[in-house]
């Protein structure tokens, strides 16, 4: 009997120590550039997006919303493949298996056509800065 109370009171204490790290994990402060972009918009009219891209940005609010805010994607400053495809790879590894093979994809896309749509200045002006790149 002792030994499976122990085994029980040791996979408690890990699910607490789990519990504890993520909780302060998430209320880490945030630097104050990603705290702004968190408090912009957290939505898009995706309304005369294509169907499969329209698609892709309910899974990226889905998936994304898990551990921030849509807002902070949608208000940053990222809008080149480069920049997104590091920035979905990352929250892929953050996220564990939150976040497949083809989810990644489906939401790398959608931001690549979000910034050359919604953040089209951004995304040229970004273009013509990066040496080796043309529109």
């Amino acid at each position: 009997m002792n030994h499976r109370v122990t085994h029980w009171t040791l996979a408690l204490m890990a699910l607490i120590g789990v519990t504890a790290g993520l909780r302060a994990q998430q209320e880490a402060p945030l630097d104050p550039r990603i705290a702004a972009y968190d408090k912009g918009p957290a939505k898009i009219d995706v309304s005369k997006y294509p169907p499969a891209i329209k698609a892709a940005y309910k899974l990226f609010t889905t998936k994304c919303g898990n551990c921030h805010t849509p807002a902070r994607a949608i208000n940053c400053e990222f809008a080149l493949e480069e920049e997104w495809e590091r920035y979905v790879k990352r929250m892929m590894r953050k996220a564990g298996t939150l976040i497949g093979n083809d989810e990644g994809k489906q939401i790398f896309e959608f931001l690549v056509y979000d910034s050359k749509t919604r953040k089209k200045d951004l995304y040229d002006r970004k273009k013509r800065e990066v040496p080796g790149i043309s529109g």
